[in-house]
């Protein structure tokens, strides 16, 4: 059993609400777990720890959303993060934040409760049942997301 993928809009309004700026999702930007591509997988799972879905953010997103949420300089944030190619220990833990407040759109009445479960850098270690939903999903959302101020990125949504 997979959870339901929320709405495009409820993503845009939750990610406006948590970061307080204007945040535009709009559909496209397929985006494949690549080695040469650094980003983060959200893992999420059922209250029983079976695998419920999986969300991928490129690093450009990861550093939007990271470095909004914490009120870092936009140009001087991006420029760290790509030179050393991936977050810190300070913007994971924000961008952290996000994806753990995301997964309560991944919840609905008629399915058991999802919450995070981990976040993995990629190139990574990838939990086996993590890596059957991201390889062979039943459902899939790509998005383009714009941060206000602070870059865009895509995320993907896969379940």
């Amino acid at each position: 059993m997979r959870c339901p993928m929320p709405a495009r809009a409820s993503y845009r309004d939750l990610l406006r609400d948590l970061l307080g700026r204007t945040v535009t999702v709009r559909g496209g930007g397929v985006h494949e777990l690549h080695p040469e591509r650094p980003s983060y997988l959200a893992g999420y799972r059922f209250d029983d720890g079976e695998a419920a879905a999986v969300v991928v953010a490129d690093l450009n997103l990861a550093t939007a959303c990271a470095a909004s949420i914490a009120m870092l300089p936009p140009m001087e944030t991006r420029a760290q993060v790509a030179e050393a190619g991936r977050l810190d220990e300070e913007l994971l833990e924000f961008f952290h934040e996000v994806v753990n407040v995301g997964g309560k759109l991944m919840n609905s009445p008629m399915t058991p409760h999802v919450v995070l479960r981990e976040l993995v850098a990629v190139p990574g270690q990838i939990p086996a049942d993590l890596a059957k939903i991201a390889s062979a999903p039943e459902q899939r959302q790509d998005w383009q997301v714009s941060v206000e101020g602070y870059g865009e990125g895509v995320l993907t949504l896969l379940g």
